[in-house]
């Protein structure tokens, strides 16, 4: 799993970096495979604990000696610390906090690879591999605890960050770093079946979002910039359509596929905690009212390919205007069909949830977990599942308001937030803090200490030095090389008498 883990994050650098004459693409993959390998790092000393303590990475091997162990509920011992090496892989990996800020960045890469890598395959790895080792997690409590608050705070700090940006790319990497959140906040509170049941879900309308922007940013020529656009569903009604099913889907609108992966998550996190459920009804409103932003933005309005500067310049937008393309047109069949296939996908996607049929299908790994007691807890679930929609619709209707019938507001509404809008904006300078606190003292310490002190004054010094006292000797030697008879026999007189005077002191001529 590791070589496949590594293979995919080389993968992913080198597909980010497709472009890699332009300074911030090249800049992106290197960002991405950095801070995946400080994940990494963390991931593999787990390993290193599991092969020191069981002998063996081999799944089944490991877990026969994990399952008779008791659960650590006397503080932090062997399997907390495999628990919580093992999701600060799963943090660089699935672009949680701390290690989360490659992900809105991998977006230089082209759309098609964000789609698959960024949003369905290599992202989920991290969900995958905390589920897979559920064994180790359920016996180590704190580690668990760590999985489900990661993920909590993650779902809801992403989410508040995707309201503001206006690259349509960047809405959806913060918004698959949010629903990543879920997966996690999922497997923390022992709902790995619900965890691995809205990974599939997450890929059907993930996948077909990021494809449909990509179809979105062909028909109006390259251009990513939400307030460049405007009006298109008469342009393309067939990508409307289909990321208008996606949106639906994303925001729990039953009974697309997001419904039911998210209410199963919400359900389970309430019982193991309300604060996690609060955390993500809130998260669930938030996703929907930037998701509907990103609908509406896009598609209803009048489509602004012109743009107006401060200065009162008009601008065409770097795409139509400049290629010579005219109106934004629909994409050929060969985007299109796959828009279908996912839109088809994220519509009946959550139905193999009905029944517990996922959970079912699971069982051989996760065994008969949590079986619904829907006698005990049916008035709740329904309650919990009614807010949930009811929150989902309000994201719809705010984005509405805001978006379509009053579009002045949030203008002002930013205005008035001032100095919190702008730190939302700025994805609340975690950038320039890393810059600042990581960065920055690592590139002046590599450069003052390890290349100008260690490199330049000790290696290459020492290499140097020792070539110019050779060069010195063999100049002096080579003096004796004169080619004068007189000075040979005198060498050889001086050499007689150094080997006499050693003899006579050595005791030899006695």
């Amino acid at each position: 799993m590791f070589i496949g883990w590594e293979g995919v994050g080389l993968a992913s650098y080198l597909l980010i970096g497709f472009w890699f004459t332009k300074d911030s693409v090249a800049s992106a993959g290197k960002k991405a495979f950095i801070v995946n390998r400080i994940g990494d790092f963390g991931f593999l000393i787990g390993l290193f604990l599991i092969i020191q303590h069981f002998h063996s990475l081999n799944f089944a091997a490991v877990f026969q000696q994990v399952k008779p162990l008791e659960a650590e509920t006397a503080g932090a011992g062997l399997l907390t610390a495999i628990g919580i090496l093992l999701m600060v892989g799963a943090c660089g990996k699935s672009a949680q906090i701390p290690l989360y800020v490659w992900l809105p960045d991998a977006m230089e890469g082209p759309t098609p690879v964000s789609a698959l890598i960024h949003a369905a395959t290599m992202v989920t790895a991290g969900v995958y591999m905390v589920s897979r080792s559920h064994l180790i997690f359920e016996r180590a409590p704190i580690a668990l605890s760590v999985v489900a608050i990661i993920g909590t705070l993650t779902a809801f700090f992403a989410a508040t960050i995707g309201i503001t940006q206006t690259d349509i790319k960047k809405v959806l990497a913060y918004s698959t770093v949010s629903q990543l959140g879920y997966m996690f906040m999922a497997c923390g509170v022992g709902a790995f079946s619900a965890g691995i049941f809205h990974l599939m879900t997450h890929a059907f309308f993930k996948g077909l979002l990021f494809l449909g922007a990509g179809s979105v940013i062909h028909a109006v020529g390259g251009e990513q910039d939400m307030r460049k656009m405007g009006g298109l569903k008469t342009y393309i009604p067939i990508t409307f359509a289909t990321m208008l099913i996606a949106t639906f889907a994303i925001a729990g609108i039953p009974p697309l596929a997001g419904f039911w992966s998210k209410d199963e998550i919400l359900w389970k996190a309430y019982e193991a905690n309300p604060v996690y459920w609060v955390i993500g009804a809130i998260t669930a409103f938030i996703t929907s009212f930037y998701m509907f932003r990103l609908l509406f933005m896009t598609f209803w309005g009048d489509y602004k390919g012109i743009k107006v500067d401060d200065h009162g310049h008009a601008h065409a937008t770097h795409g139509h205007g400049d290629h010579g393309h005219g109106e934004p047109h629909e994409s050929p069949m060969v985007m299109l069909a796959p828009l279908m296939v996912l839109a088809l996908l994220s519509l009946v996607g959550g139905f193999v949830g009905i029944h517990n049929g996922f959970e079912h299908f699971l069982e051989p790994v996760f065994g008969a977990e949590f079986p619904k007691a829907i006698a005990e807890h049916g008035n709740t679930e329904w309650l919990l599942m009614g807010i949930s929609v009811v929150f989902s619709f309000a994201g719809l209707i705010l984005a509405y308001v805001l978006y379509v019938s009053k579009p002045y507001l949030p203008q002002k509404i930013a205005a008035s937030l001032g100095a919190f809008y702008n730190a939302v904006l700025n994805k609340y300078y975690v950038d320039e803090i890393y810059a600042k606190l990581f960065v920055k003292p690592l590139v002046d310490g590599s450069t003052s200490i390890l290349w100008q002190g260690v490199d330049r004054k000790v290696i290459d010094d020492t290499v140097n030095n020792a070539a110019d006292g050779a060069k010195h000797v063999s100049d002096e030697v080579r003096h004796m090389q004169s080619g004068n008879l007189r000075s040979y026999a005198g060498w050889i007189a001086a050499g007689a008498a150094v080997l006499l005077a050693y003899m006579i002191w050595r005791g030899v001529g006695q």
